[in-house]
């Protein structure tokens, strides 16, 4: 079989679990991460006023580096496969005998915050089922208190709240470290799940917050008189069940 064959399988193999590879890779790049205490500490993680992730991100590049040969024993397919992991965040080059495998997904997401929620990116361009890693830093680094890292697919990680206030421009999701997959509870042997969400999912989240806002005890907003002023006119002049029915099939 020629070489440019072999190349094609590879590309073929690689397509077909690529999503699933790809979160395999950041969950144990998340537990070998958690292992490297002393070099977290060691990443500059601000410059004067501006927050920065380059030292993070090249850590965290060479964790996947290293966490690729797990990957391949798992999956003897992609035994003469190699990666590269170049910052910003980690995207990953994929090659055999020198030449580069152009597959359709290969990054993945970098965050970090001292607390457990921070802005996520803009809603436009982002891709939600992208594999993502959250080290959440100490708040106080002289207490020698551990940094923890957390991993999952981007949607795992969207929402404040069951809360939230949906927004009047194009939506940036804040991101929730509790949200993700602890490390701690990943061994070799479990069963990592990849699942696919649709971009305007974020839509029914903002809806059932905007009704959770009516029944759970929160701070007020004009949203939540707005809310029940869509609801009210909405029902205001159904009569009967049916119509009740045919109105909810309409919004399906």
């Amino acid at each position: 079989m020629s070489s440019t064959k072999v190349i094609e399988q590879d590309i073929q193999y690689l397509t077909e679990f690529n999503n699933k590879i790809l979160l395999e890779v950041a969950a144990l790049t998340a537990t070998l991460l958690n292992e490297k205490q002393d070099k977290l500490r060691q990443c500059k993680w601000s410059d004067g006023e501006s927050n920065t992730d380059t030292d993070f991100s090249e850590l965290a590049c060479r964790c996947v580096e290293q966490v690729w040969l797990q990957i391949k024993q798992k999956y003897p397919q992609l035994n003469d496969i190699g990666v590269v992991a170049a910052a910003p965040d980690i995207n990953c080059t994929f090659s055999k005998n020198g030449k580069n495998i152009k597959i359709p997904k290969t990054k993945i997401e970098l965050k970090s915050s001292k607390g457990n929620t921070m802005p996520g990116s803009t809603i436009g361009k982002l891709d939600i089922n992208q594999p993502l890693i959250y080290c959440r830093r100490p708040k106080n680094v002289d207490a020698e208190e551990p940094y923890e890292v957390r991993y999952g697919q981007y949607h795992m990680a969207m929402g404040d709240s069951d809360v939230d206030l949906f927004q009047d421009r194009t939506p940036r999701p804040p991101i929730n470290f509790s949200k993700l997959t602890s490390s701690s509870s990943t061994t070799s042997n479990s069963e990592i799940v990849y699942s696919e969400k649709k971009k305007d999912d974020w839509v029914s989240h903002y809806g059932k917050c905007a009704v959770n806002r009516l029944t759970q005890p929160s701070s007020a907003s004009w949203q939540d008189a707005l809310t029940k002023s869509i609801l009210f006119e909405a029902v205001k002049d159904i009569n009967s069940f049916e119509e009740f029915v045919k109105f909810r099939e309409s919004l399906l």
